[in-house]
């Protein structure tokens, strides 16, 4: 760009220059031809005065002198006598107008057949004229000359043009390319590629521009990756924390979202980005905690029911400038209440399970102290009582202890592999004579596939989680009906299903049945000396063998209930 500006400015003066040159040149020519025709006048002069015999001059210019009527008289290049009469040229009329001047003219020569350039002076006085002198050129001589001239000068101009050029790409190298390298960094730097740098290996203002420049974008590169780190961990942060956190702009626009947040109100990130938080949910609570903190100014507290969760949020507003943006943290409370009522209700089952023995104890033991006539028979019965009381209560105590166990996770992992036949065959046989003793038959049934099944547990656990079931299968059945044991391998898993012929348990109970205390039939259970946790460590045990416990049954027809465990 600045090569085609230098050769553009060098090729416009050249014109210039070379128009004013052949506009000086034809001057400087017509000067000479008019200083000769003045020292050509001073030699024609006297002899034309004194009519004495005219001088022959040998020049390059042709030399014409005419008499004052326009005769020639003498002519240098031509005979004087064969030319016409000259009174009437342009040049010779232009002298006659008087006063002196010289009379010049270009034209065509009918005698030398060219274009010349003529000069004339008048001889002698105005008042008594003696003749006329000529001096004239060809004006291709001219022409020649000033061709010599242009010559040389288009030279000179391209001689200029090309060390013009020299210096502005010495210029361009030195000065303009690095600052076009340094423009071109410094954009790349303000779109954020702050990794690039410009050479420093000049030693002027150049180069101490480009050192300022790389340290700061070294200077600025530094605080962005700073600044990007912080960024990435408070985004960490904000991902891995269970509470919600909304970051709210001036006009309550949502800046940032994490995923609990997201989760909570049910709102993806992307499309609440810079959207209007009114205008993502339908909880008119929660807006209107948003307009009290940006009327007050102030911190805030309050629970709030969103749909089937209870959520507290807290509004967050800094307090020492002017807000210019609002923080909402979000904590999902429901598993907390569900768990507080969970615990509540605990206690109170607990309570009454364990008041019912102590106070049917309490009675036998005031009656018999308060009694001493009272009859062997009646007194061995209240006894007999006591102690059906006492096993009750340490059945409860046990099972609780059990539970508690296996909610803390105090039960070492499962590791040992162990044949599922062998521990089903035990249970059968130790729940067999207690069945028969209620005249309800048990029967047993494994699948040849099953009878080599291996699964990691322990004996305990297992055989007490299909105990369990079995005992409540005899408890809820009646005489005469039948319980089956069955097993068999299923998609790499062991399936031990209990079932029973009993009255059935209700669709709307099947969630339930295995919450700790809960009892279908609750005068049955008690009767039968059940502490309502059967069930609930059934459930935590199969857990705990990365398993499941379902049941199938209805009013009327029976219960079936199937263990699944993977196998090794």
């Amino acid at each position: 760009m600045l090569s085609t500006l230098v050769l553009l400015s060098s090729l416009s003066l050249g014109y210039l220059a070379l128009n004013q040159v052949q506009a000086d040149a034809r001057a400087s020519i017509q000067s000479s031809l008019a200083e000769q025709v003045h020292l050509l006048k001073q030699v024609y002069e006297p002899p034309m005065a004194g009519l004495k015999p005219l001088p022959l001059i040998t020049s390059q210019q042709r030399i014409t002198v005419l008499d004052p009527l326009g005769v020639v008289l003498y002519d240098n290049k031509k005979d004087a006598r064969l030319m016409e009469n000259h009174l009437t040229r342009p040049e010779i009329a232009l002298a006659a107008s008087g006063g002196g001047e010289i009379g010049m003219a270009e034209r065509f020569s009918a005698t030398l057949n060219q274009e010349m350039l003529y000069l004339a002076l008048t001889l002698g006085p105005d008042s008594s004229r003696t003749g006329y002198i000529r001096v004239s050129m060809p004006l291709t001589s001219i022409d020649e000359k000033v061709d010599r001239v242009r010559d040389q000068t288009l030279m000179v101009t391209a001689l200029l043009t090309a060390l013009f050029l020299l210096i502005g790409l010495y210029f361009t190298r030195k000065i303009v390319l690095p600052m076009l390298q340094m423009t071109s960094a410094s954009r790349s730097m303000a779109a954020g590629e702050f990794s690039l740098r410009i050479p420093e290996d000049r030693q002027d203002e150049l180069g101490q521009l480009a050192q300022a420049l790389n340290q700061l974008a070294a200077g600025t590169e530094e605080k962005m990756l700073e600044v990007s780190a912080r960024r990435n961990e408070l985004a960490a942060v904000l991902q891995g924390m269970t509470e919600g956190v909304v970051a709210l702009g001036r006009a309550s626009q949502v800046i940032h979202m994490n995923d609990a947040a997201c989760r909570i109100l049910q709102i993806s990130a992307e499309a609440a980005q810079d959207q209007s938080f009114a205008s993502l949910h339908s909880h008119d609570d929660l807006n209107q905690l948003v307009k009290q903190g940006w009327s007050s100014l102030t911190s805030g507290f309050q629970s709030v029911q969103l749909g089937d969760l209870s959520v507290e949020v807290s509004v967050l507003m800094p307090v020492d400038q002017a807000p210019t943006g609002m923080l909402l943290v979000i904590k999902d409370v429901s598993e907390l209440l569900r768990l507080e009522r969970v615990r509540t209700d605990f206690v109170a089952n607990a309570s009454h399970e364990l008041k019912t023995p102590i106070s049917a104890l309490r009675g036998f033991i005031d009656t018999l102290a308060d009694d001493e006539s009272m009859p062997s028979e009646i007194r061995t019965s209240f006894l007999n009582r006591s102690q059906l009381q006492v096993l009750r209560l340490g059945a409860i105590v046990q099972d609780l202890m059990q539970l508690s166990r296996l909610e803390a996770g105090q039960v070492l992992p499962y590791t040992a592999e162990r044949l599922v036949k062998p521990l089903i065959e035990a249970v059968y046989e130790t729940q067999r004579l207690d069945a028969e003793l209620q005249q309800i038959h048990l029967d047993l049934e494994i699948s040849p596939s099953a009878s080599t099944a291996r699964i990691h547990t322990n004996q305990g656990d297992f055989s007490q989680m299909i105990a369990n079931l079995v005992e409540n299968a005899v408890q809820y059945s009646d005489a005469g009906q039948k319980v089956l044991i069955k097993a068999f391998d299923q998609q790499n898993s062991i399936v031990v299903q209990v079932i029973d012929q009993g009255s059935g348990i209700p669709k709307k109970e099947h969630d339930k049945i295995f919450e700790r205390f809960y009892r279908v039939d609750q005068a049955r259970s008690r009767d039968a000396g059940g502490t309502g946790l059967g069930l609930s460590i059934v459930k935590h045990i199969a857990e705990r063998h990365r398993g499941r416990v379902v049941v199938t049954s209805s009013l009327g027809t029976g219960s079936t209930f199937s263990v699944t465990i993977p196998l090794v």
